[in-house]
This record gives structure tokens, C-alpha cells and sequence, in this order.
């Protein structure tokens, strides 16, 4: 059997080459005649899999370690008869961590606590309806915007409007990267809409780039007051805009989803989905390790010790891009090529001797473990 995978798919090589040959090539770098004699392709989200790609292949299983699915053309491999897999909700803890790290370090910063305000996501969602979960379990103001989610969804009484939604003092963005139908989310974010959002909103994404009309949101932040805005993904990544990256609050290469966890899951989930196909024993990647300590100054009030536990797991800032980078482009597809995946929350814990109730009950509602 050969396997062609990126080769930056975490744990590729340990999980697959038992299997037979495995060509581990850069994911934007996949082409047709890589794919002449192949049974099974895996990638990334770097990897545009279509019917061009295709086209001389002999490939049974495309399986991309990833939860969305927009690089992916699904109808192409249908016809051509491919199964295809991805991992929904792979990395979805990982991405709720990362809006948490930019919320604390915007604190940090002196905005007011995000404690304190109103949250409206777009799109419930892996991601969003963790995140939605994850602040109403916290007592924090609500909306959520998703038009395909119905009365009977779990967290409908928090159902709102677009316009409702941005009206918030975070609006932070959780949908798949849609083209066509009544519910398109390609600039969804438009100028009129960026011109709904407070003057001084928190607007988050950490979904798809080109969900916001890039050029309308850097227009918007030439105006004062500002609005801070956190931003992963962007428009035409890797190529992207440095004068909107130099307008960012938290500007990062697309990694919010990149924690050691999310990744093994990722790559976990394609594993188990090829060996089903395949009819191959089911084989699992290792564990992680046990859980890493939080420390805590006594004098810091518990909204100081919330920020510092969420920025001890992750320090945000050190994933900052630089706008005044001559090789922007490059280094930006180099730093999410080489990232260290980082811990998520659960894998650290806290003295619950050692701090008041309250904030063991939001330390635990964030997913730190206890001890």
C-alpha cells in the first residue's frame, strides 16, 4: 500500500508507516503524479483536494486531519468513488482555549474584564457551542447566531439575530467557510456589518479569514475609536495583509486549533476512520503525559489569578506576528509549519485547597483539573 501524507500532519510517520510506503510531502506541494499509484492521501487544510488533483490517481481514502472541511471538494470524491474523512471537533477545546488567552491578555492590557461583558458567537457549532457553553456556565450574557441550528438545539434560548449578536462587546466568529446558498458565510462580516459592531467591541476570528472582508476591516480600524481585534485567520493567507496585521490587538498564523491534544486527535480520528476502511487493526497514538501545576501570587484578586492560570497554560502573546517582517508570507507559513503545539487547559491542574470557591468553580468551567 503507499500513503501519501504531509508531512506535517503530527504523528503521521509513527501512526502510518507500519502500514507500507509513505511518501511525506509539504502539503502545498501535493500534486497529481504524486498521487499516480497511491491508495490513501492525508492532509491539511494547506492541501486543496479537487477533481484537478485527482485526475490521475488511483486513491481509495482522502483523509484530512482537520475539523473543517472548505479545501476539501466532497462531491469530486464521490464521483470518484474516494471515502473521505476529517475530524470534526478535533481541535475544538484547543480553539476555545485560544479565545480565552486572547480575552485574559486583552485584560492584561487594561480592557475591561472580559468577566464582566456580553459575548455573541457566530456559529454554535463545535467550537461556538462549546464556547457559548462555556460562558453561560459562567453567568455571562449570551447570543448566539446560527441559522441552521433549530428551536431544539440545547442552547436555542440564547438564539439572537446577526444584528443582536454584534451588538455585544465580544463578537467572536465559529463557522465553516461557505460560497453558496442562502446562508453564505464569504464576508459575512462586510463593511455594513463591521459597521454595526461597538465602538470599542472585542471582534474574534479564529474560524476563516476570508468570513470578514478584510479590506472593509482595516478601513473600519483607520477610524477612530478602535475596535480590538483578534485575528488568526486571515484573507489570502499566507499572503496576508500587513497593514491589517499591524491594526490587530493579538495577530497569530492560524494556530488557534494547534495544541498538542487537538493535533493527536486530528490525526487520531483519520487513523481509526483508515484502519476501519482499510480493515486493518485498530491502532491508538499515545496518551499525554500528567498534568502540569498552576501557581498563583496570594495578593492577586481572583479575576488577576483567572488571567494568570489562562496565560500560564497559554501565553499568547509569544505567537504575535510581526507586520514589520520583511518575510511576512514566508515566516508566516514557516511559523504554522514549526509550531510547538502547545497543552490544552485540561492538562493542567490547580490546588483547590488552595483557592477560594468561586474561582475553583471557574477555574474548573475553563477545563483545568482539580487536585
Amino acid at each position: 500500500m503507499k500513503i501519501v501524507a504531509d508531512k506535517d500532519i503530527p504523528g503521521v510517520e509513527e501512526a502510518f508507516t507500519r502500514f507500507g510506503e509513505l511518501a511525506l510531502i509539504p502539503g502545498r506541494e501535493i500534486r497529481p503524479e504524486d498521487l499516480r499509484d497511491a491508495d490513501a492521501l492525508l492532509v491539511r487544510t494547506v492541501t486543496r483536494v479537487d477533481a484537478a488533483l485527482l485526475e490521475v490517481s488511483s486513491l481509495r481514502f482522502v483523509g484530512s486531519a482537520t475539523s473543517g472541511t472548505d479545501h476539501v471538494d466532497i462531491d469530486a470524491l464521490e464521483a470518484a468513488g474516494v471515502r473521505f474523512c476529517h475530524a470534526p471537533g478535533c481541535n475544538a477545546d484547543a480553539v476555545v482555549n485560544y479565545v480565552l488567552a486572547a480575552l485574559a491578555l486583552l485584560s492584561e492590557k487594561g480592557r475591561s474584564h472580559w468577566r464582566h461583558l456580553g459575548v455573541g458567537i457566530i456559529g454554535a457549532g463545535n467550537v461556538g457551542g462549546r464556547l457559548a457553553s462555556l460562558f453561560v456556565r459562567l453567568g455571562m450574557p449570551v447570543t448566539i447566531y446560527d441559522p441552521l441550528l433549530d428551536t431544539a438545539h440545547p442552547l436555542a434560548r440564547y438564539f439572537g439575530s446577526l444584528e443582536q449578536v454584534l451588538s455585544r462587546d465580544i463578537v467572536s466568529l465559529h463557522v465553516p467557510l461557505t460560497r453558496k446558498g442562502a446562508h453564505s458565510t464569504f464576508h459575512m462580516l462586510d463593511a455594513d456589518r463591521i459597521g454595526l459592531l461597538k465602538a470599542d467591541a472585542i471582534l474574534i476570528n479564529a474560524a476563516r479569514g476570508e468570513v470578514i472582508d478584510n479590506a472593509a476591516l482595516s478601513v473600519r480600524l483607520k477610524m477612530p475609536p478602535g475596535l480590538n481585534v483578534v485575528l488568526d485567520t486571515w484573507e489570502n493567507e499566507p499572503a496576508i495583509d500587513p497593514v491589517l496585521l499591524s491594526q490587530a490587538v493579538i495577530a497569530t498564523p492560524h494556530i488557534a486549533g494547534y495544541s498538542r491534544k487537538g493535533k493527536s486527535n486530528g490525526t487520531a480520528a483519520v487513523l481509526r476512520s483508515f484502519c476501519e476502511f482499510f480493515e486493518l487493526p485498530i491502532v491508538d497514538l499515545p496518551g499525554t503525559g500528567p498534568a502540569d501545576m498552576l501557581l498563583f501570587q496570594e495578593s492577586d484578586s481572583d479575576l488577576r489569578k483567572l488571567d494568570w492560570a489562562i496565560l500560564q497554560a497559554y501565553p499568547i502573546s509569544g505567537d504575535q506576528l510581526d507586520h514589520h517582517d520583511p518575510e511576512l508570507s514566508r515566516n508566516f507559513e514557516f511559523r504554522r509549519n514549526n509550531y510547538a503545539f502547545r497543552k490544552e487547559f485540561s492538562e493542567f491542574a490547580f490546588n483547590a485547597d488552595q483557592v477560594g470557591g468561586a474561582l475553583a468553580a471557574d477555574l474548573a468551567a475553563l477545563g483545568f483539573v482539580a487536585a
